[in-house]
């Protein structure tokens, strides 16, 4: 093998192709390196904030989902007890306006009774004033008065 001039200025091209890569382009590529492995550790860090801040999200969202069902939950049996002392109030309102109808109607019959007894009273006397004119005015004797008291009888 030769050495010759060929090899000497080939090795010094050499030099200074490495010396001016390592003086101006390994610098700014190292640099864009070393910011995109920065930019990527951030990315992983803020990764992991974002998961463990998803967590308690989740975590506070399903108690505040709780909390939730259980303030529903109270309401419900609020109105469940509301609606029950609301029909205990109609119920008693009922019973209390169904005493007074029952009142109302006793009172009424007990009127239109005594309407009726009257007008029975009324009526009796009469017949026995229409018997009595009846017998009057055909008093022959005993047996005819009974026969006659027993026809009036049969006609009304």
């Amino acid at each position: 093998m030769n050495i010759n001039v060929t090899l000497f200025g080939e090795l010094i091209t050499f030099a200074v192709l490495v010396l001016v890569t390592m003086k101006y382009i390994w610098p700014p590529i190292m640099k864009a390196m070393a910011e995109r492995e920065k930019k990527i550790v951030d990315g992983l860090e803020a990764a992991e904030r974002g998961e463990k801040s998803l967590v308690l999200a989740e975590k506070k969202a399903k108690k505040q989902l709780q909390i939730a069902k259980g303030e529903a939950s109270d309401i419900v049996g609020q109105a469940n007890l509301r609606s029950a002392q609301v029909v205990e109030a109609a119920k008693d309102k009922a019973q209390q306006e169904a005493k007074k109808i029952h009142e109302l109607a006793k009172s009424d019959i007990a009127t239109e009774s005594e309407k009726a007894k009257q007008q029975l009273k009324a009526d009796v006397a009469n017949l026995v004033v229409a018997a009595t004119e009846k017998l009057i005015a055909t008093n022959i004797d005993v047996a005819t008065n009974k026969e006659l008291i027993d026809k009036f009888i049969a006609e009304v």
